[in-house]
């Protein structure tokens, strides 16, 4: 995390945007060195915001922009937000609803930029709509991968990791052992204190018709080592999930806000497979079967 770039060098990011599109880099360098209406800031500035765009991916090496679009103050903003990643971008979803709500760094930034406070809003979403899809995934690899290593400690399961060549299944994990088998749709946090899950209509659709599908949720500590594992029962999803009122118009996908207790402790379908002789290694140490259980 770091502050959102100083004024002089949006107001310069700006420019460099403007005229690349159909200058070279060394005529805008000389365009901004020598005319009086651009000298209010000086080369420095212009050199850091260059920069700037280059680490944004904004602009190549060679100072050619690297997008072609008629809203590039929007791209700009939705650049710095996503950049800098601030403090309140996590919660953006829910604290930033409408333009009287944009944190005051932002909305700095937008007015630099020449945006209203719409518009700053709606780049605000889009970065963290970004920010929050790359993260989900970075987390979900991670939450399933942590999962998988230690129902293999377990010892007594035949795992299969369906995620790692398909995403269509409708779950990630199945685990099986004398006849008993559960498949499993991860869903990874590191957050304490609120738990967001996203869910696809194929992935909702498998748990309608797969009795033996279950949400599982996992919550993971330093070293993406897991502090905990939770169940969550299909009922409360299909109850909270939305309903189709039209053949014109169809979900396909849906956030829930899933509130403290709903998730029960541990995987319980699979407390009475697992053998008293067996251990699990979790981030907090050493936990016995009977953490499975509810």
């Amino acid at each position: 995390m770091s502050p959102l770039p100083p004024d002089p060098v949006l107001r310069a990011s700006l420019r460099w945007m403007d005229h690349l599109q159909h200058s070279s880099l060394a005529r805008v360098q000389a365009l901004f060195s020598s005319h009086t209406d651009y000298t209010d800031l000086t080369m420095t500035q212009y050199g850091a915001a260059l920069e700037w765009l280059r680490r944004a991916k904004l602009v190549t090496e060679a100072g050619l922009p690297a997008i072609a679009t008629n809203r590039t103050k929007l791209v700009l903003l939705q650049a710095a937000i996503a950049q800098s990643d601030p403090l309140w971008l996590q919660d953006a979803d829910q604290l930033i609803i409408k333009p009287d709500d944009l944190p005051e760094d932002a909305a700095t930034a937008g007015e630099v930029l020449g945006l209203n406070p719409r518009e700053t809003l709606a780049a605000i979403r889009a970065a963290w709509g970004k920010v929050d899809t790359a993260a989900r995934q970075k987390i979900g690899s991670a939450g399933e991968q942590a999962l998988v290593r230690l129902l293999e400690d377990l010892g007594c399961l035949t795992i299969t990791y369906v995620a790692e060549y398909s995403d269509g299944l409708g779950y990630d994990v199945a685990i099986a052992c004398d006849g008993f088998h559960l498949n499993l749709e991860v869903k990874s946090t590191t957050r304490r204190g609120r738990l967001t899950i996203y869910l696809s209509r194929n992935e909702f659709d498998v748990m309608l018709a797969d009795p033996q599908w279950r949400l599982v949720v996992v919550l993971l500590g330093q070293d993406q080592a897991i502090d905990s594992i939770g169940t969550i029962d299909t009922e409360w999803i299909t109850r909270h999930a939305p309903v189709d009122t039209s053949l014109s118009g169809r979900w396909e996908s849906v956030r829930l806000d899933v509130p403290h207790g709903v998730a029960r402790n541990g995987i319980t379908d699979l407390a009475e497979q697992v053998d008293e002789g067996h251990v699990i290694r979790t981030g907090a140490g050493v936990v016995r079967p009977s953490w499975l259980r509810a």
